[in-house]
């Protein structure tokens, strides 16, 4: 099993946290940090890939850090505020596909706040989240790095803006109008703490991350 993450940065808590559990529960995975040269190793992982990025740019310089890592075989990537909690066939999840996407299960119906990290998306006011962001970027997986590449393409096309926030879940959606996608449902592989259950990863994202350094299982 392949597993993939990318921070940047000097607090390894949480990337720490996330690599210690998925050994805890999948004993011989490769874990690869994919980083800049500025930030220490993740205690755990099997190997690091050291690219430039642009921190003002983070989001994007995630998608392409991924492309750059330039992968030839499956492997699931994952935002650091994620605990996995049960072991991961990877290559079973995505079967023949060639990506398999984390498709939104949480208020779905919730209206879009326009305003987010200072930036206007006024564009898309009234919109719902599952109209706007079926897709979420936490948990991808992907056959090669041939997908990352094409991720990247279409994230240089769009304003500036979405390179900051919001673009991953952008260029997930539109590759997806494009493309045969294999669905990882959310309340499964990035399930929220407080719907309870015991998903295959749980996801500490926006203000649970306080809540992960005491997550169960690891």
């Amino acid at each position: 099993m392949r597993f993939v993450f990318f921070h940047v940065g000097d607090d390894l808590a949480l990337p720490t946290k996330m690599v210690a559990s998925i050994h805890a529960h999948n004993p011989g995975a490769e874990v690869i940090q994919v980083t800049d040269g500025m930030t220490p190793t993740v205690p755990g992982v099997t190997w690091s890939h050291i690219t430039e990025i642009d921190r003002q740019y983070l989001m994007l310089g995630r998608t392409g850090a991924w492309a750059d890592l330039g992968l030839d075989s499956p492997a699931l990537y994952l935002d650091t505020d994620m605990i996995v909690n049960a072991p991961i066939d990877v290559v079973g999840a995505l079967g023949e596909g060639s990506v398999a996407m984390c498709r939104r299960s949480y208020n779905r119906d919730a209206i879009f706040n326009v305003k987010q990290r200072g930036l206007d998306f006024s564009e898309y006011a009234g919109k719902t989240l599952d109209e706007l962001y079926p897709w979420v970027g936490c948990c991808t997986i992907t056959r090669d790095a041939s997908v990352w590449a094409d991720l990247t393409e279409l994230y240089y096309a769009l304003p500036e803006k979405f390179w900051r926030w919001y673009g991953d879940q952008e260029v997930l959606r539109e590759y997806a109008k494009r493309h045969a996608v294999v669905e990882l449902p959310e309340a499964i592989w990035a399930g929220l703490p407080e719907f309870g259950g015991r998903p295959l990863i749980t996801h500490y994202k926006g203000q649970r991350k306080n809540l992960i350094l005491n997550a169960p299982g690891v």
